[in-house]
């Protein structure tokens, strides 16, 4: 490897690595810029994310423990996770919490631990460090699923639905047609091809971290032949996006909590996916996201929303209120077919049996770091 005293470089490389959920390689990697700097504090906390998807609990407890100086919110979180991994719930807890001294706004430490005050049944403390959190300024959509659990171990019923899932906040339109072809269906064709022949599809994915079951995802979308495509796709997205949170904040209430979690910059995080018989997602939330979405590129014909509604996208509340909250919103994809809706919205999608492959165009609007 050339320039190989340069840890950055390294540090690049496990990144790299770690978007392909190659733990192993990227913690060689981490570890190497480690060597040639002891104090990169990226580097540090790229091998401790490592060690921890490899189970390596004990020892991401050591390299955190052993860095100098104050530890960051993320370092926290991180022992934290370890922690978790090893049963060490009381020191997972006082972990999360210096996360969220450090850093208020920290959406994993927050998630990990209000999971942790709900398992408990701790009800009273989630409430207070949900208000707590906010009045310190968190505004990211784990806010809006925490204020709903509440809402609804309230009885209000529903507001509690209202914020966990309101249909009519699920938008279904089309993209206007890029310039250069002469309808969507030319341009879908374009796209289909550029996404199959992608050169880097991930098929072996973490599944307690992502619902994908079976399909392929496509991460590296501007490596493929022509990427272009994949611009001229962002482009038009970006629009109708612009175009649709305008509506939504013009004809909202002043106390949608959803939209006052609106990111002031934001960036679009997007990623592909092909899907075949058989194929499909969990149940699932992108709590990374503010607004998420997925554009349909090509779909089998038998998806229909009769029967068991085999290939479509299904919404709803979370699964531990869909006995309460029963509920729930089911959409057969078309291809051009656009769908937007708040991240902290629960869907999945139900498996189907064709020789056909449905391609879609996931992704998220995200607070700019």
């Amino acid at each position: 490897m050339r320039a190989p005293s340069n840890s950055a470089i390294r540090v690049d490389i496990g990144n790299i690595l770690l978007d392909r959920f190659d733990f192993g390689g990227a913690a060689t990697a981490f570890a190497a810029a480690l060597q040639i700097d002891p104090a990169h504090d990226d580097a540090r906390l790229g091998l401790a994310r490592c060690w921890s998807r490899l189970e390596r609990y004990a020892d991401v407890l050591a390299l955190i423990d052993d860095a100098a100086g104050s530890r960051s919110a993320n370092s926290h979180y991180l022992h934290g996770m370890a922690a978790l991994g090893l049963e060490q719930r009381d020191l997972a807890e006082r972990d999360f919490r210096s996360a969220l001294d450090e850093d208020p706004k920290h959406r994993e430490a927050a998630f990990q631990l209000g999971r942790l005050l709900r398992d408990g049944n701790r009800l009273d403390e989630f409430e207070i460090l949900c208000n707590d959190l906010w009045a310190k300024g968190a505004r990211h959509v784990q806010m809006c699923l925490d204020h709903g659990r509440i809402l609804a171990a309230a009885g209000q019923d529903d507001a509690a639905r209202a914020l966990l899932f309101a249909p009519e906040k699920v938008t279904q339109t089309t993209l206007d047609v890029p310039a250069g072809f002469a309808d969507l269906d030319a341009f879908n064709a374009a796209l289909a091809d550029e996404l199959l022949a992608n050169p880097y599809p991930i098929t072996d994915v973490p599944t307690d971290e992502l619902a994908m079951r079976g399909a392929t995802r496509i991460h590296h979308l501007m490596n493929g032949q022509r990427p272009e495509l994949i611009q001229t796709l962002l482009a038009a997205i970006t629009a109708q996006i612009d175009r649709d949170v305008a509506g939504r904040i013009a004809s909202a209430s002043s106390n949608d909590l959803w939209l006052q979690c609106r990111p002031a910059s934001a960036q679009l995080r997007a990623w592909g996916l092909i899907q075949g018989s058989g194929a499909y997602e969990e149940w699932h939330t992108h709590r990374g996201g503010w607004l998420s979405g997925v554009y349909y590129i090509a779909i089998p014909d038998i998806f229909t929303t009769e029967g068991d509604g085999a290939g479509c996208i299904e919404l709803g509340p979370p699964k531990s209120l869909a006995d309460r909250y029963p509920e729930t919103l089911r959409i057969a994809p078309q291809a051009g077919m656009l769908l937007l809706m708040p991240s902290h919205v629960h869907h999945r999608t139900i498996p189907f049996v064709s020789q056909g492959k449905r391609i879609s165009f996931a992704f998220d609007v995200r607070m700019l770091d």
